[in-house]
């Protein structure tokens, strides 16, 4: 196997609630965009070895890493590193026994050359996969050389780095046990392909895609991990709850973590854990093949197959986009997240008579609260094909209804009933097409317009014959009552004619 030697700038890191002040990162900026890390070469090393991996610390008290013009301790030790590594291996364990990939061999041991930049001396020493215990962030992954094996020719190997936590601590606290697993993932999402994709020069295009999922997997190998849970409970920050309205793709403000929620989604709405694996392995192949990579048709084929075809991603967005809206103060026992209690409420919109606007294609949402009233409502739009519409009502006992909505002539009609909590929920839908934003408009409704008889919004002469009917038949009907008199006659039909004829208001 042969190993190219090359330099990558991009790092997948992770940011948890032990958040690191700029000032205390240990890196060193060459400018405000570059982060320019490198394997930790130790003065005093030392290191443990296991089954798979080499950890690499150093115990020395004079030791450090110049950070910003300070000099902050590499200091570690031995507790530390070996609980480090012992995690690592029981994480392994457990992705492998799920069916992930397996993390690349830093380098060929068969290469005995040692002035060759491909010898495993280059790497750590062997090719057992290589961590670091340093001050460059709280956790962290470095794309190394290019592992073009298949079926996944785009992967790539790598390193590891876990911060000393400035020495605090014996063991690896158990608040920190998610960064072995979330940076342990991200080494083997390299495996299937690197996140250089989808827009020239845009060195992140899917970095969300792999934030996401190794956010998510925490979850799996430490059930009891709080971390997801602690990032969605937080009302203040940009979280899949407080703005529905962001697609899944959302790309700053720490969401790409948070979004791991979308994930949580698929896995306990579908039943199926195997469907996130299912994610990178058609990433794998796409990123493969060299073209560009969008995550949305394999979203859409992943979510057919474990579904046989029941489901589409379209399907998948409003069933997400409900399980979002029953959070916090609004969640209900036994239903939709299984921690939904814990997260923060749903962010809403009460100003309903309003236009509002909606991303498409991404999954972004809109919560709307409506009136308990017994009023008729409208929603109008241009683009009914790329937006679908539920109205949720919710009784005394906390008993729901789902109705979805189907549009007729680009409008859609809601009748509301004072007796419940009445939600309208708008979600974008999946059209395989470029991302684009759509308007739609609430407004009330006013059905019973008097003289309206066909209910067709339009007052003419097809009114005035079904009024005569109404009179032929002795009958009454309280629309064609046009002076409101109680009894529909000729009176009516008089006032009819001079509306249309401009007479009367």
């Amino acid at each position: 196997m042969k190993f190219i030697n090359r330099k990558f700038i991009l790092l997948v890191s992770i940011s948890f609630s032990f958040l690191l002040s700029e000032s205390n990162h240990t890196l060193c900026i060459v400018d405000n965009n570059i982060r320019d890390i490198a394997r930790n070469d130790f003065i005093e090393p030392e290191i443990i070895e296991s089954e798979n991996f080499v950890i690499h610390f150093t115990v020395s008290e004079t030791e450090c890493q110049l950070i910003n013009g300070e000099c902050i301790s590499l200091q570690s030790n031995y507790g530390y590193a070996q609980s480090i590594i012992d995690h690592a291996e029981a994480a392994l364990i457990k992705y492998l026994e799920y069916g992930w990939e397996n993390i690349p061999p830093d380098c060929d041991e068969l290469i005995t050359d040692i002035e060759s930049p491909d010898h495993c001396i280059h790497f750590g020493g062997n090719s057992k996969y290589d961590i670091y215990i340093s001050n460059e962030g709280p956790g962290m992954v470095v794309p190394d050389n290019p592992y073009p094996v298949a079926p996944y020719l785009g992967g790539y190997t790598s390193y590891m780095k876990i911060s000393t936590l400035s020495n605090s601590y014996q063991s690896l606290p158990s608040w920190n046990y998610h960064v072995v697993a979330h940076e342990l993932h991200h080494s083997i999402q390299l495996r299937y392909g690197y996140s250089v994709s989808g827009e020239p020069g845009n060195y992140m295009h899917n970095g969300w895609f792999f934030e996401q999922s190794a956010t998510y997997m925490e979850n799996v190998i430490y059930p009891s991990s709080f971390h997801l849970q602690t990032m969605l409970g937080n009302c203040d920050v940009v979280t899949p709850l407080t703005y529905p309205e962001y697609g899944i793709d959302y790309p700053a403000e720490i969401y790409p973590y948070r979004s791991a929620l979308w994930q949580k989604f698929l896995v306990e709405s579908l039943g199926d854990s195997s469907i996130v694996r299912y994610f990178w392995e058609d990433y794998g192949t796409e990123y493969a093949s060299g073209n560009p990579v969008s995550l949305f048709p394999i979203y859409n084929d992943a979510i057919e197959y474990v579904t046989n075809d029941s489901k589409s991603l379209s399907d998948a967005y409003v069933d997400y986009a409900t399980w979002r809206y029953f959070t916090g103060e609004r969640s209900i026992p036994d239903n939709f997240f299984s921690e939904s209690s814990n997260y923060c409420s749903g962010s809403t919109s009460s100003d309903f008579e309003n236009t509002f606007t909606l991303s498409t294609n991404k999954g972004a949402s809109l919560f709307i609260e409506l009136p308990s009233e017994n009023i008729d409502l409208m929603v109008s739009t241009d683009y009914s094909n790329d937006i679908q519409l539920s109205h949720i009502e919710i009784n005394q006992d906390n008993m729901l209804d789902i109705i979805s909505l189907y549009s007729n002539n680009n409008s859609y009609d809601l009748d509301l009933n004072a007796e419940y909590n009445n939600v309208l929920i708008a979600t974008s839908n999946y059209n395989d097409i470029q991302s684009s934003e759509v308007d739609f408009t609430i407004s009330i409704n006013d059905l019973d317009i008097l003289g309206d008889i066909n209910q067709d919004s339009i007052l003419n002469v097809q009114d005035i014959v079904l009024m005569i009917n109404i009179i032929l038949l002795n009958d009454y009907n309280v629309i064609a009552d046009v002076n409101e008199d109680g009894y529909v006659n000729v009176l009516d039909v008089v006032v009819m004619i001079n509306i249309l004829v401009g007479g009367l208001p």
